[in-house]
């Protein structure tokens, strides 16, 4: 008898291929049959008027603190993702040691969130899959090595190339980790430490990545002015390394940047000719959203965050702050000028003495206080202990339009817990399905259903997952193609989503309706 059999949906089997109507049958966490008049099953659940799909894959996720957290973690399964992908832009949560557990919990609080010191019990990547492991989770957890972490054990935060040792000490920490279950390295050259490494570092650890066929997942050190400069530089090192490249949300960031979209996505289509492997994702929102102190110049940061809440409280460094940002994107991205300080809004603060900043530009508080928006953003980092997290409406919905139709696109979240989140946590799927495949039209059904599940399961490297087949793990969406989209908003972010109406993890109900039905997640290792 089968455990679980779905009747009279249409399967779109996430290959592209068009969709047909047809029963499946699950025993325990596997895909068993597909067809009609399937045997017996102790369950029994009717899809009729509803497309089943593989579960979504999300390759872009910062919930490596939040799955610790009880109760568990709803927005991601509420919207059909059945996995996640942790350790995004180098500042992941291992390994760590005594000495680097403190800057690490303080650079990576504005991404993943707090928790307190003492509960950082693990060291190396493997201890953190375990507690992870032991966690309530909603969906499949799969994890990078960062690039943050291995840097700081093997150097600090010092703005400098890694002598031989450091760098020998760096490689030997990506093969260890690779062994441990990581998929692959990610790096986040604006955030240091990742930012001080020079690309002969990023070729010499993309060489054993590429040994285990792992990806190279990077947040680009541009994406203004010097865009096609970063994606020369990534591209480069994945050509001279042999390793597969990942582009984290590619966009062009701020309106006076917006034409230089068209040439990046050529020099992929460049790099794709020549045969390698290049791929990117984006969620699909016109903002973004990261840490305030992205928006400081990258020097401030030597040192790590003590020694930039120190600059903060310095008289000459602020006035070297200011004079920055006179300075034009031919000097640094300046995203004064590229976005403009009535579009970078306040998301979340620690503190309830700055609550009532969530939700408020930096152009509105220096209104409201008299102040220089510089110094109300220095203010608020100091004040907040640097982890203070924003939305920059930057965005070109041609531009957005542009990266989803591209053929080496996929839909990720970004997504970011705490405060009042951008609403690509709760919404990035519905509202990729419901605008852009149903609303917009950009592509058929099928083609949406495989950028959301079995190219980010290759990119990834997961092999049983991502496709309806015979023999492929149950992770599995039942939605209504007519209905689903986001109903998040900036205003009031935290909503479920319309038309999703069941989801499986390991042929498990993890949702159902409106609300959470399990905790059936797995961790994946490589």
């Amino acid at each position: 008898m089968l455990d679980m059999k779905i009747i009279g949906g249409t399967i779109i089997d996430g290959t592209g291929r068009p969709a047909y109507s047809a029963d499946l049958g699950m025993a325990g966490d596997t895909i068993v049959e597909i067809g009609s008049s399937l045997g017996e099953a102790e369950v029994v659940v009717s899809a009729a008027g509803r497309v089943v799909c593989p579960g979504f894959i999300d390759t872009h996720s910062h919930s490596d603190l939040r799955l610790l957290t009880s109760p568990p973690p709803q927005a991601k399964i509420s919207q059909g993702i059945t996995t996640e992908l942790l350790g995004q832009d180098g500042l992941g949560v291992a390994p760590i040691d005594d000495a680097t557990k403190k800057p690490l919990s303080r650079l990576t609080a504005g991404l993943l969130g707090r928790r307190d010191l003492e509960r950082w019990t693990w060291r190396s990547l493997s201890d953190y899959l375990d507690t992870l492991q032991g966690a309530n989770l909603p969906n499949n957890q799969a994890a990078l090595l960062s690039h943050g972490p291995i840097r700081l054990l093997a150097l600090g935060s010092e703005d400098r190339s890694a002598r031989p040792a450091e760098l020998d000490h760096m490689t030997v920490a990506v093969r260890t980790a690779m062994e441990q279950g990581a998929w692959g390295l990610s790096t986040g050259l604006i955030y240091p430490p990742s930012s001080y490494a020079p690309t002969e570092e990023l070729v010499t650890l993309t060489e054993v990545v590429a040994e285990y066929d792992g990806v190279f997942v990077v947040h680009m050190r541009d994406e203004g002015l010097h865009l096609l400069d970063a994606i020369t530089e990534v591209i480069d090192v994945c050509r001279r390394s042999g390793c597969r490249l990942h582009i984290s949300h590619l966009q062009a960031h701020g309106e006076i940047i917006w034409h230089l979209l068209v040439p990046a996505l050529e020099k992929i289509d460049a790099a794709l000719d020549e045969g390698m492997s290049v791929t990117a994702d984006r969620y699909s929102y016109l903002a973004g959203s990261t840490v305030l102190s992205a928006v400081l110049p990258a020097w401030m940061l030597d040192g790590g965050p003590e020694a930039c809440i120190e600059r903060l409280r310095d008289d000459t460094y602020r006035e070297r702050v200011h004079h920055a940002f006179t300075q034009g994107l031919d000097v640094w991205h300046n995203r004064s000028i590229s976005v403009g300080w009535d579009n970078i809004v306040i998301s979340f603060v620690p503190s309830p003495a700055n609550a009532e900043l969530v939700g408020q530009s930096i152009d509105d508080i220096s209104r409201n206080t008299g102040k220089n928006p510089v110094d109300v953003v220095c203010d608020l980092l100091l004040e907040e202990d640097l982890e203070v997290t924003m939305i920059s409406h930057y965005g070109s919905e041609e531009n957005l339009e542009r990266v989803f139709t591209h053929p080496a696109s996929v839909v990720a979240t970004d997504g970011i817990y705490g405060g009042k989140p951008h609403p690509r946590l709760w919404g990035t799927y519905p509202r990729f399905f419901g605008r852009y495949v149903r609303e917009r039209n950009l592509m058929s059904l099928e083609e949406g259903v495989k950028m959301a599940t079995s190219t980010p399961a290759r990119i990834i490297g997961l092999k049983d997952r991502g496709r309806i087949d015979a023999g492929m793990k149950a992770d599995l969406v039942i939605f209504d193609p007519q209905k689903i989209i986001d109903r998040a908003t900036y205003e009031n972010p935290e909503q479920t989503s319309e038309g999703i109406e069941m989801v499986l993890v390991n042929g498990e109900t993890a949702w159902e309706g409106q609300g959470p039905a399990g905790q059936p997640g797995r961790v994946l290792r490589r």
